[in-house]
């Protein structure tokens, strides 16, 4: 079972937490940030003590923005009852600049992600103390991360937020068999083996071929209307998927249409406008491409 964060921290320090939240990932750490899983119309307070009930650990991010925030004081009052009443959860003190540790954390640990120089050391500890073995081929370079921030960033901008299970990375769908794949995303499947999920952000379609998936479509309903005349910014889209355009190679561009495959050529990803009005539209499906 994998390892699972609750990651506490105020809006302000944001970019850092997503980049540490992709890191965990790709460390296979599942994690818990409030825009991925609290969704319009849910109750904060409800959804916030559910996401602390259902995690390992609670990563506390300390900044001078955080330990003056009041959701954040809350959140740590939960975890720290629950560590202190011998349940499991765990809290994890994370220096990301410099301040005065909180009362009720004084005395413990902490890992110092203050020094952006030595980010890979301090993550190398965090991960150590939560039992996963680091990994530095999934830690991406400064490069990469740099370009995540970016399209990160642009999803900001035009408030396209980063989209949870079943949207997270839905290349993970493709050479699934139809059985897993439904229970995978909580639906059945139809007639004919595709499976459809669809909710106020997202419009997804796993198509079968056979008893396998082989194409995962996905309309990002929040970017309508798009024009085929007009040039769009695919990154967006990507970063909101929680994929890293860092982690592919550009092939194609068109006005309405842009194709991706990753660096070995065996994951092919197109963003495009199907027509005008629509909203954009991303697409995968898994092959060997070629040089």
């Amino acid at each position: 079972m994998k390892v699972s964060v609750f990651l506490s921290h105020n809006s302000k320090d944001k970019p850092f937490v997503k980049e540490l939240a992709r890191d965990l990932d790709n460390h296979g750490v599942r994690y818990w940030l409030d825009e991925a899983e609290i969704k319009v119309g849910e109750s904060l307070i409800e959804k916030i003590r559910s996401g602390l009930d259902e995690v390992d650990y609670v990563a506390v991010i300390l900044s001078p923005n955080s330990i003056a925030s009041s959701w954040v004081q809350r959140e740590i009052d939960v975890a720290m009852n629950q560590e202190i009443y011998g349940k499991k959860v765990k809290v994890l003190p994370i220096m990301y600049q410099k301040c005065e540790l909180p009362g009720f954390l004084l005395g413990k640990l902490y890992v110092d992600f203050t020094d952006e120089a030595n980010y890979e050391d301090a993550f190398k500890k965090l991960v150590n103390s939560i039992g996963v073995v680091f990994n530095q081929r999934a830690l991406e370079s400064n490069i990469t991360a740099s370009s995540l921030h970016d399209a990160l960033d642009k999803a900001d901008l035009i408030n396209l937020a980063l989209f949870s299970k079943p949207f997270h990375r839905p290349f993970q769908y493709l050479g699934m068999t139809i059985a897993n794949a439904a229970q995978e995303v909580d639906r059945e499947p139809n007639e004919v083996g595709n499976i459809i999920v669809d909710t106020d952000d997202c419009h997804m379609v796993l198509e079968a071929e056979g008893n396998f998936i082989q194409y995962v479509d996905i309309e990002i309903k929040k970017t309508a209307p798009q024009y085929q005349n007009r040039e769009f910014d695919s990154e967006p889209v990507l970063a909101s998927l929680s994929i890293n355009p860092a982690e592919l190679d550009l092939v194609r561009k068109q006005t309405h249409y842009h194709t991706y495959y990753d660096h070995r050529k065996k994951l092919k990803i197109s963003v495009s406008c199907l027509y005008d009005g629509s909203p954009l539209n991303a697409g995968f499906s898994s092959k060997n491409y070629g040089a």
